[in-house]
C-alpha cells in the first residue's frame, strides 16, 4: 500500500506504523503512579481504555506502578515491545531511543518536549532523533507528541484530557463511516475528537504527529487509507513536511473516495523571492497549497466547527448526484432563511412538482406550504407529517439531497421518529441532515446519532457541510472525466540557465499550438522599416535582451507604429534603454486585434514542482490578482474548470454587447502548458504568456508577449 521511503518524512512500509497505531504491546519510559501526572496519566489512559496486550512501565525508582510490574530499563522487560511512549528530560531521549532499537522495539512515541520548538539549541536534538530512526530502523511519531487513539484497537495512549469523552452519544457501526485525525497539534487534534464525539461523530484515530523528526501527517494518512473503517479524515497542519508526497496521497484518497479535510493554519503571505515575471511575483507558501488543495479535491476549513460539520456529512450520507435541495421545516421562517442560505452556496430550491404537492396536501393544513420549502406546521407534525414529508422529498427525483428544521430542545417527536429517520437514513441514496434552531438537548442528540443523522446548529454549517458533499462529487466525476492531451509535441528547454525572450520562447510555444502575432528580429532602423512594410497595418516595436523581462517599464516598447518616420523614431527609442543592458535585436510585431487581456503562465514551487496559472492579465494583473493555479500536468476539462474559478470568469460567457470568448482554446493551451511545465519541471523556473488576447468563441487566441525563465538564472 505504502511505498518504502528513502529518508525522513517520505511514505513508510506498512508494517513500521501497525506497530504505532496497532501495537500488541506497549512500554511506558518514564512511568509515573501518580495517574494526575503526564507521566502517570499515559499509564492509567490505556489501563482505563482496556488495552490488551501487555503494558510495561519502565522506571528504575520503583517496583509496581498502577497496579503493574515497574522495570529499570527497556532491555530488562525481555519481551516483546511493539511500542515504546518516551516521556522523560529532552536530553535523555536519543540516548533511550537508541536503547530501544537495541531491544527491538518497532516503534516510538515521543512525549518529551524541549527540541526544535524550544529554539535552535535544541534543533541538533531533533534532528539526531531522524538520524537514529533511519539508520536504526525504529518508526517515531514526535517528539513534543501528545499521543494517540485507536478506537478499534481499544488503544488510548494518550495524556490528553481531550480522550475523555465518557457519556458522549455513539454514532451506530457503519464500515468505512468513521474519521481518523491526524494533526500536528496535539492539543487541537484531540480537541476536535472531542468535540466531535459530543455531536455523535464517529472516529477511529487520533494521532498526534507533534514536530514530526521521522514520521508526518502523511505517512499516516498514507497507511489508514488502507483501513476500510476510515471513510474521511481530518488533518490539522502548520506546514506539510515533504509535500511532494502530498498530490500521491490525495489521489490514492480520492480513488476510495476518501475525503482530506484539512486546517492548514499559518496562512500569512511568505515573503516573494525575486521573480522575473508576473507568474512568478504572484507565487507563495498559500497560492501553492490553494492550488494543490483545489486541484486534488482537498477540502479546507477555517476552524474547528467547520472541520467537525463537514466530517459529520460525510461520515453520514452518500454524495449528491446534483445541487436541488428539498427542506422540512417546522418553522415557516427559518425554512426560508436556510433556503436563503442554501441558494448562496450555489443549491437550487426548486418548486416541487404538482403530484408531489397534492401528497403533501393530504396531511398539511393550508396555512403550511407545500411548494419548497415545505412548512408542515406544528398541527400535521403531531400527526406523523415529518416523516411524511421527509419521505416524499427523498423519494422525489426533484431533490439531490434533503434538510430537515426542527427544533431539538425536547426529545419527544424525535424518539417517536427515530426508528423512521433510520429506516430513510439506511437507504443511503441521498443526503439527509437536520438543522436544529435552538440548542438540541442531550436526549434529542442522542436519538438522532442513534439513526444514523447528524444535526447542525447553524445554518452556514448545514449549507457548507452540503456544498462540501456536492463539490467533493463534481470532484470525482471531473476526476474521472479529465483526460491528458494527445499529440501534444512538447520542447525540451536548454540544460544552461537562459531566459528566453518573446522571440527565442517562440518556437518552444509554436510547438505546443500557441500562437503569436507574426514578427520579424531586426538590428537596425533599415530592418524595422523593411519589416514593418513587409506586415500588414501598424507594428509594435519591442525591445529583446534577457536583461529586460518587463520590458515595457523600462521604455523597450512602442505600439500601434505606421510609416517610415515613426518606425525609425520608434527604433531609435527601444534601442535608447538605461544601463549596460545587451539587445539580441529588436522584434518588429503586427498589431493584433481586440479581444479579452489575460495572462497565462508557469511557476515552479519548491515543493510542488511547476503550477500553472491562468487569470485576468493586462497591466493591472497583479493588482488585480485575478488568478487560479493548479499543479501540472491535467487536461482541458480540469483547465476548463480552472477558468471557470476565475471571479470574474462571467466575463467570457459574453453578453448583449459581446459574443462568448473562446474558451475551448483557451483550456487547450493550458493543458498543453501544463505538459511543457511536467516535462521541463527540474529546468522551468517560470513561464508568463501576458497579454494573452482571447477572442471570440471559434477564434483561438494569440500570445502578445512571452518569457520563460530556466534553472540557475539570477535576476538581471
Amino acid at each position: 500500500m505504502a511505498a518504502m521511503r528513502s529518508g525522513p518524512g517520505l511514505l513508510v512500509p506498512v508494517d513500521k506504523l501497525q506497530h504505532i497505531l496497532a501495537p500488541r504491546s506497549i512500554a511506558i519510559i518514564g512511568a509515573s503512579p501518580d495517574a494526575e501526572k503526564i507521566r502517570g496519566r499515559i499509564v492509567a489512559a490505556p489501563l482505563a481504555g482496556g488495552f490488551n496486550g501487555p503494558i510495561y512501565p519502565v522506571n528504575p525508582g520503583h517496583e509496581e506502578i498502577q497496579g503493574l510490574k515497574a522495570y529499570p530499563s527497556i532491555g530488562a522487560i525481555g519481551a516483546p515491545v511493539d511500542l515504546a511512549m518516551i516521556a522523560i528530560r529532552a536530553e535523555r531521549v536519543t540516548g533511550v531511543l537508541e536503547e530501544c532499537a537495541d531491544a527491538g522495539v518497532k516503534g516510538a512515541v515521543i512525549l518529551s518536549s524541549g527540541f526544535a520548538e524550544s529554539g535552535a539549541a535544541a534543533v541538533a536534538l531533533q534532528d539526531r532523533i531522524g538520524e537514529i530512526a533511519t539508520a536504526r530502523g525504529i518508526a517515531v511519531c514526535g517528539p513534543n507528541s501528545v499521543g494517540l487513539l485507536n478506537r478499534d484497537a481499544k488503544l488510548n495512549a494518550t495524556f490528553s484530557p481531550g480522550a475523555k469523552v465518557a457519556g458522549a452519544p455513539r454514532a451506530p457501526h457503519r464500515p468505512g463511516k468513521s474519521v481518523a485525525v491526524i494533526s500536528q497539534s496535539g492539543g487541537l487534534g484531540f480537541a476536535i475528537y472531542n468535540r466531535g464525539m459530543r455531536r455523535g461523530i464517529a472516529f477511529s484515530h487520533v494521532v498526534s504527529t507533534g514536530n514530526e523528526a521521522d514520521l508526518g501527517v502523511l505517512d499516516f494518512v498514507d497507511y489508514l487509507l488502507g483501513d476500510s473503517e476510515v471513510g474521511a479524515f481530518i488533518i490539522l497542519a502548520e506546514q506539510i513536511r515533504h509535500a511532494s508526497s502530498l498530490l500521491e496521497v490525495a489521489d490514492k484518497a480520492a480513488a476510495l473516495g476518501k475525503p482530506l479535510i484539512i486546517a492548514k493554519l499559518g496562512r500569512s503571505e511568505a515573503a516573494k523571492r525575486g521573480a522575473l515575471s508576473h507568474t512568478g511575483s504572484m507565487t507563495g507558501a498559500e497560492f501553492a497549497y490553494d492550488a494543490v488543495f483545489r486541484h486534488a479535491g482537498i477540502i479546507r476549513a477555517d476552524d474547528q466547527d467547520e472541520l467537525l460539520d463537514i466530517a459529520a456529512a460525510f461520515t453520514s450520507c452518500p454524495l449528491p448526484k446534483g445541487r436541488d435541495i428539498g427542506i422540512v421545516t417546522i418553522s415557516g421562517g427559518v425554512g426560508v432563511w436556510l433556503a436563503d442560505v442554501c441558494e448562496k452556496h450555489g443549491f437550487n430550491v426548486p418548486e416541487l412538482g404538482k403530484s408531489v404537492q397534492d401528497e403533501l396536501r393530504r396531511f398539511i393544513p393550508d396555512y403550511g406550504g407545500v411548494s419548497n420549502p415545505v412548512d408542515i406546521t406544528a398541527q400535521a407534525m403531531e400527526q406523523g407529517g415529518n416523516i411524511g414529508a421527509i419521505e416524499l422529498l427523498y423519494n422525489s427525483p426533484q431533490t439531490d439531497a434533503v434538510a430537515v428544521v426542527a427544533s431539538m430542545a425536547e426529545a419527544t417527536m424525535v424518539a417517536a421518529e427515530k426508528g423512521e429517520l433510520a429506516r430513510i437514513q439506511a437507504r443511503q441514496e441521498k443526503p439527509m441532515l437536520y438543522y436544529s434552531y435552538t440548542i438540541p438537548s442531550e436526549a434529542a442528540l442522542s436519538h438522532l446519532v442513534d439513526a444514523g443523522v447528524q444535526c447542525y446548529t447553524s445554518l452556514q454549517g448545514c449549507a457548507q457541510a452540503l456544498k462540501s458533499l456536492a463539490d467533493y462529487s463534481g470532484f470525482l466525476e471531473l476526476r474521472a472525466a479529465d483526460q491528458l492531451p494527445q499529440n501534444v509535441e512538447v520542447a525540451t528547454l536548454p540544460a544552461a540557465p537562459a531566459v528566453l525572450t518573446e522571440w527565442s520562447a517562440a518556437p518552444h510555444l509554436a510547438k505546443l499550438g500557441i500562437a503569436m502575432p507574426e514578427a520579424r528580429l531586426v538590428q537596425s532602423a533599415e530592418e524595422a522599416i523593411a519589416a514593418a512594410e513587409g506586415l500588414a497595418g501598424p507594428v509594435a516595436l519591442k525591445a529583446q535582451s534577457p536583461q529586460l523581462p518587463h520590458k515595457a517599464v523600462a521604455g523597450g516598447v512602442v505600439l500601434g507604429v505606421e510609416g517610415e518616420w515613426a518606425v525609425r523614431r520608434a527604433y531609435e527609442q527601444v534601442t535608447t534603454l538605461p544601463g549596460d543592458i545587451t539587445l539580441d535585436g529588436v522584434l518588429v510585431q503586427s498589431m493584433a486585434a481586440k479581444g479579452i487581456e489575460m495572462i497565462a503562465g508557469i511557476a515552479r514551487d519548491d515543493a510542488f514542482g511547476p503550477l500553472v496559472m491562468v487569470g485576468f492579465g493586462g497591466s493591472e494583473v497583479e493588482v488585480e490578482r485575478d488568478v487560479a493555479w493548479a499543479p501540472a500536468p491535467f487536461g482541458e476539462r480540469r483547465a476548463e474548470g480552472l477558468i471557470r474559478s476565475l471571479r470574474g470568469a462571467a466575463r467570457l460567457n459574453g453578453s448583449a454587447r459581446a459574443q462568448p470568448a473562446d474558451i475551448d482554446a483557451l483550456a487547450r493551451l493550458l493543458a498543453a502548458l501544463s505538459l511543457f511545465a511536467q516535462h521541463n519541471r527540474d529546468s522551468i523556473v517560470e513561464l508568463d504568456l501576458n497579454p494573452l488576447v482571447v477572442y471570440q468563441e471559434g477564434q483561438g487566441l494569440l500570445a502578445l508577449d512571452a518569457l520563460i525563465v530556466t534553472e540557475g538564472t539570477k535576476n538581471l
